[in-house]
């Protein structure tokens, strides 16, 4: 039985005259990996942010574990910063550039959160952010600072402070773009691990590749919906819609399987 985390209804944001999200349904369900791919513009960074209300949806609704997030007033949606603050430590985010605060050590970097929003003793904010760097495979970086560091070792920071939240799910928001081709694989690594361990996950990619053999259902977004939306075989394999097919044809570097029907 499906336990549902995180879905959207109807969800649309628009910034001046620029509609980027055009209504959005989408139920994200506990333990489950998702990856949204589509060509720059389509609006799946936005889609993220609006998740994770680093951004305001401007229509539509947002609800976590099946709760409304927001108050219903006169047909409206509305939000006050104080209630999401909470909202966005059960959402964990990790952006395409690292974010790291460069004055702090690696450690300090991944105790901040748990210090300054949750709350937590010393003892025990600390302990979570170590432990949280094995995590990642970089313990012995905790008392180096961000400039120090590989663009992979900063990236997988990042991955740790948003675990010390121990949030309800994460979002991956083109995580490896940012980075030399060859650091993608270790912070990749780190991604399929967490997701193997059954955290929720939602991951923006132009990692096809990663896509195909890391998530468990595809959706591939154009101008601000989605377009097509299915198993990772029938979304990169086996696409249905035109938009989709031209799109991959432009990624025919990655290695994907044969469709069934030419094998």
């Amino acid at each position: 039985m499906s336990l549902e985390i995180l879905s959207c209804r109807n969800l649309k944001k628009q910034f001046v005259e620029n509609q980027v999200l055009r209504g959005i349904d989408l139920q994200i369900n506990k333990g489950e990996s998702l990856a949204i791919i589509g060509a720059s513009g389509s609006g799946k960074s936005t889609l993220l942010r609006c998740l994770n209300f680093l951004e305001i949806p401007s229509s539509g609704e947002v609800s976590l574990r099946g709760e409304l997030i927001g108050s219903r007033q006169n047909g409206q949606v509305l939000y006050q910063e104080r209630d999401l603050i909470p909202i966005r430590a059960k959402i964990g985010m990790v952006f395409q550039h690292f974010n790291l605060f460069p004055h702090m050590t690696v450690l300090q970097n991944v105790m901040e959160g748990p210090r300054t929003v949750l709350k937590l003793p010393k003892s025990e904010y600390e302990s979570r952010a170590i432990s949280y760097l094995e995590k990642v495979g970089i313990p012995e970086k905790r008392n180096a600072y961000p400039s120090e560091l590989s663009g992979g070792q900063q990236q997988r920071v990042a991955i740790a402070r948003a675990l010390a939240m121990e949030p309800e799910i994460m979002l991956f928001d083109e995580a490896t773009s940012a980075l030399d081709p060859e650091l993608v694989g270790e912070v990749l690594d780190v991604i399929l691990k967490l997701m193997q361990e059954g955290l929720t996950c939602v991951l923006v990619t132009h990692e096809l590749g990663f896509a195909y053999s890391a998530a468990q259902r595809v959706l591939f977004m154009h101008n601000g919906v989605v377009l097509e939306e299915g198993s990772a075989y029938d979304v990169l394999v086996e696409p249905q819609q035109p938009r989709t097919i031209e799109f991959l044809r432009g990624h025919s570097r990655f290695q994907l399987p044969s469709p069934k029907n030419s094998q």
